[in-house]
Formats: structure tokens, sequence, C-alpha cells
């Protein structure tokens, strides 16, 4: 399903890949330069970095050869180098609430659903539209799959993350983490729904 769009292929990634989606995966998700961390912050992260990396490659490379029918690992690549992996996004069947947040006192029935997760672009290709391919070819594949539906979550304090998803009409179903948002100050997470 090799596709190009804005200049940037979009394919499944095969195992040659599983070690550019970890180098992008800890990049994005235990260095992310979006945010601020201050210099002890930076320096731990910098010295258990390989592990990361190793953790995150050993559990990917598990996901690519369970063979499931209802898995996929899409990577996007630029023409400058084909064989490069710049970005990545992985879809799973995940057990969501059918019901959505204002409908939540009426019970918590939950249901199997596509559902987008390691969702990372490298900090050199972002905001030049590679995440939105990601996701539309994404939708292409759970289609094929048979579904009309397609989940994921968010932070609710990722604000570019949350534009782009609200412009490709992804909509709130419900929110999650009320009690580390009250406790603990952390940002309550926000499950999107698209129906297509």
């Amino acid at each position: 399903m090799p596709s190009s769009s804005s200049s940037f292929t979009i394919r499944h990634a095969s195992s040659r890949d599983v070690g550019h989606v970890s180098d992008i995966l800890t990049e994005s998700f235990y260095r992310n330069s979006d945010y601020q961390v201050n210099f002890l912050q930076r320096c731990f992260t910098d010295l258990v970095y390989p592990l990361l990396r190793y953790g995150i490659m050993l559990d990917l490379g598990s996901r690519f050869d369970d063979k499931s029918s209802c898995y996929a690992c899409l990577v996007a690549t630029h023409p400058t180098n084909k064989f490069q992996a710049i970005a990545s996004l992985e879809i799973c069947m995940r057990y969501v609430p059918v019901k959505p947040y204002r409908e939540f006192w009426l019970g918590r029935d939950m249901q199997q659903y596509p559902y987008v997760f390691n969702l990372a672009v490298h900090p050199q290709w972002r905001r030049r539209g590679v995440a939105k391919q990601l996701l539309l070819a994404a939708e292409k594949t759970v289609k094929q799959w048979g579904f009309s539906r397609l989940y994921m979550h968010v932070l609710e304090d990722n604000q570019p993350a949350r534009s782009l998803y609200e412009r490709i009409d992804y909509r709130l179903h419900s929110q999650e983490g009320m009690v580390n948002y009250w406790l603990l100050g952390r940002p309550k997470k926000l499950l999107l729904l698209k129906k297509f």
C-alpha cells in the first residue's frame, strides 16, 4: 500500500525498520525537545538512553514476530533516503469504552476496536505533514480490516497533537486519568475517536 504525498512515502514496516523505529520512539518519548528538562534529567536520560532504546527494540520486534492479522506498523520515508524511517505509528486491537464520556454513568461497556499508538515523528521532520499522512494511511489500513472507526489517546496538554487530530476529524470520546489529574497534577488522557 505505498502512497506518496507531500514528498513522503508511507508503507508497512518490515523487520529491517526496527532499529530506525526504535530510534524515533526513544528520541520522541524520552528526549522530547518540545519540553524543557533540567540538566540532571538530561544527563540521566543520556545515561539510560541505550537501555531504553534496546527495550523498545525488543518490544517492537516481538510485535513484528506476533503476526496478528490486526496489527500494523506504518513508517514514513523521504526520497532523500527511502530506506530510513523518519516517522512511525502502530495500530492494534484494543478494548475501549463504547459509550462516550457523557454517558459514563450508564456503565463501562468495553469492546475491541482498532487503536493507534506510538505515533512519533523524528524531531528533524516535525510540522511538515508527515503525522497527518501516517494517520490517513492508518485509516485505509483499518478500512481494509473491515472497521469504520479508529481510536487513539492524546494528553490533554499536548496542544499541537490535539490540533492536528481535530483538523482530521478525531473527536473526544472519553477522558481518563482524572485521579492522577486531581492528586498529582498530571494531564488527563483523552480518548479520541474517528468514524469513517
